[in-house]
């Protein structure tokens, strides 16, 4: 039976990361997926009336993260077409159910080490990063501009330097997808960009890298 028609069995053994929002499991017996499960609904909006309501009176409001994460990573796909290689962002193939909820079947991005990709804040050190690392986060923020892809939290705990089979390249694992309910920076490329500019302005303050919005490109300091 395929593996999208049947109610997948998870154990905490299979747990690999564990977030505010949502819990990262292995696939079992598919080593190349994992699975993201949003913590229950009721725990996510227990302190928040006003989202219980709105959930209550809209049920699909639930899954609106979901859904646009879906819809971001289906555009960029289509428009790279037979280049779909030098996707930016984690594939996601699919909704799946879990015995512990509904769950969003992404692609594994491997370290050159074959574990886990890491993620570049353990990469990055006093605001210098070995030049192969560099290259590639600068080919990634080419291809978040040029693709048009809206991601609402860019940082570098959600951009992993890994492979996916034709050589190291960086990529972001979470934080795409609309936030608004109207998708202001999906109709403007305007808006859009200069949102990506921000959110890479920030990570070059934070870690200490250099900035430049005009060649929109990252580089070491000093």
């Amino acid at each position: 039976m395929l593996f999208t028609a049947s109610v997948i069995k998870l154990s905490d053994d299979h747990s690999i990361a564990n977030g505010t929002v949502r819990i990262v499991y292995a696939f079992p017996d598919q080593p190349n997926l994992l699975i993201k499960v949003f913590h229950a609904f009721e725990k996510r909006s227990s302190r928040r009336p006003l989202k219980r309501l709105a959930w209550k009176l809209f049920p699909m409001l639930k899954f609106r993260t979901i859904l646009n994460e879906l819809k971001c990573e289906l555009l960029a796909s289509l428009k790279l077409g037979a280049d779909i290689e030098n996707m930016p962002i984690s594939r996601m193939l699919g909704i799946v159910q879990t015995d512990r909820g509904v769950g969003v079947v992404v692609e594994r991005i491997d370290g050159l080490d074959g574990d886990l990709a890491q993620r570049l804040n353990r990469l990055c050190r006093r605001g210098r990063m070995d030049e192969p690392v560099l290259e590639a986060l600068n080919v990634f923020v080419d291809s978040m501009f040029e693709l048009h892809i809206v991601a609402r939290d860019i940082n570098f705990s959600n951009i992993v330097y890994g492979t996916r089979g034709a050589g190291a390249a960086c990529f972001l694992i979470d934080g795409y997808g609309e936030r608004n309910l109207i998708p202001f920076r999906s109709m403007s490329r305007r808006m859009n960009d200069r949102s990506l500019d921000r959110q890479f302005a920030t990570i070059a303050r934070k870690t200490g890298l250099t900035w430049n919005s005009d060649q929109r490109a990252f580089s070491n300091s000093g």
